[in-house]
């Protein structure tokens, strides 16, 4: 049970959003905190390590406003909560924000998108991390694709339109997230999906999924739902077709971005997946109309106003690049290619079915899986 010196993520994310006068204090060292940090918003946000608490918590009490409310961050909750207490100590009304940055960056934001069909799209993004999902509600029933690790929104969102999830749809093997899949799938009884890809990659839990290939169709209520092969970034990448309406893309195509193509084939493997990308997005997303609507698996992070989801017409004009030849646009998307995630290997490990202790932990930083929007410029 929480304590009051503790604040929920959610609850926290909200003050932020809303642009409570806050001063955020973390206690993470400086390099960790560069890396990565709470978007405070208009709360003013303040690094002091938490050994300079301890050494002296006193002065380190006196670099904190105490003129705002004060929340205090850390990699998972524990030494905020030190911290917290220290303060209060000091006279400055603290609360730590519960499970820290690894709990914050688990927070969803949902929003409804419309795709001009009556298949209901609810687009749920991890802000702090970049990562998008979805929820397609069509006649009572709800897919959940490339679901979050806290499964209960996506259930609480299913419940809300009525419906129940019957069938759980992850892309693809991610390597930036801990996927929610068989998570989902467990408390729901839905029906777990990945690519025949996934499974030849060699998934440790191959008796448990309902592999679809390039063409299959997917059973959603009246809703109309095909699969379609998108590799490049990784072997197994599929999407889904909504309705001839919309393109759940995976890590394929972004609103300013192509996906890397180094994360499953490293950098012996990165150019011959950088062609594959490339006659992916040539012959099975280019043939698309541009009123289309891209609905991305991932974008730079940050709060959002409301739902990311340009029409495929849109994104070609962001990303010029798209008209490339092959042997450029393989040239340059390999000359641009940002620093890998964070601890990906162990990442693609559990994704694949290892059991590795402390798995939350793995998620740090904002997702990389896409080479940077500045190779989107025609001048980058």
């Amino acid at each position: 049970m929480k304590t009051p010196l503790e604040i929920p993520p959610q609850k926290f994310e909200q003050e932020l959003r809303a642009g409570a006068p806050l001063v955020v204090v973390d206690t993470r060292e400086p390099d960790v905190f560069e890396r990565w940090h709470v978007e405070s918003g208009r709360a003013q946000l303040v690094n002091v390590p938490i050994g300079i608490f301890r050494g002296d918590a006193e002065a380190a009490a006196g670099r904190i406003p105490a003129s705002r409310g004060v929340r205090v961050i850390c990699n998972a909750g524990n030494n905020s909560l030190e911290v917290a207490q220290l303060l209060r100590e000091h006279g400055i009304e603290a609360l730590s924000v519960a499970g820290g940055m690894t709990a914050w960056g688990r927070v969803l934001v949902a929003d409804e998108v419309s795709i001009g069909s009556p298949t209901r799209v609810v687009q749920l993004r991890r802000e702090a991390r970049g990562c998008l999902s979805y929820l397609l509600v069509s006649g009572g029933e709800a897919l959940a694709v490339d679901p979050a690790p806290g499964i209960e929104p996506y259930v609480e969102e299913a419940t809300a339109r009525s419906a129940r999830i019957t069938r759980v749809f992850d892309t693809h093997v991610h390597a930036d997230h801990i996927s929610g899949a068989r998570s989902l799938a467990d408390a729901t009884g839905a029906r777990l999906h990945l690519s025949s890809g996934a499974i030849a990659r060699g998934v440790g839990y191959a008796e448990r999924i309902d592999a679809v290939e390039d063409g299959n169709r997917i059973p959603l209520g009246s809703a109309e739902i095909r699969v379609i092969a998108l590799p490049g970034h990784t072997t197994d990448m599929v999407g889904l077709l909504v309705d001839g309406r919309a393109l759940v893309g995976g890590d394929s195509l972004f609103a300013d971005s192509v996906a890397r193509p180094d994360l499953e084939a490293g950098d012996e493997g990165a150019a011959d997946a950088a062609e594959t990308l490339w006659q992916t997005l040539r012959e099975r997303i280019a043939p698309l109309p541009d009123d289309v609507v891209l609905l991305p698996c991932h974008y730079p992070g940050g709060r959002l106003d409301g739902p990311l989801a340009p029409t495929l017409g849109e994104v070609r004009r962001a990303v010029p690049r798209l008209g490339l030849d092959r042997e450029v646009f393989v040239r340059e998307l390999l000359a641009d290619m940002p620093p890998r995630p964070a601890n990906y290997l162990d990442v693609i490990a559990v994704n694949m079915g290892a059991d590795v202790p402390d798995a939350p932990s793995l998620e740090i930083g904002g997702n990389s899986c896409a080479a940077s929007a500045a190779w989107a410029s025609p001048q980058a």
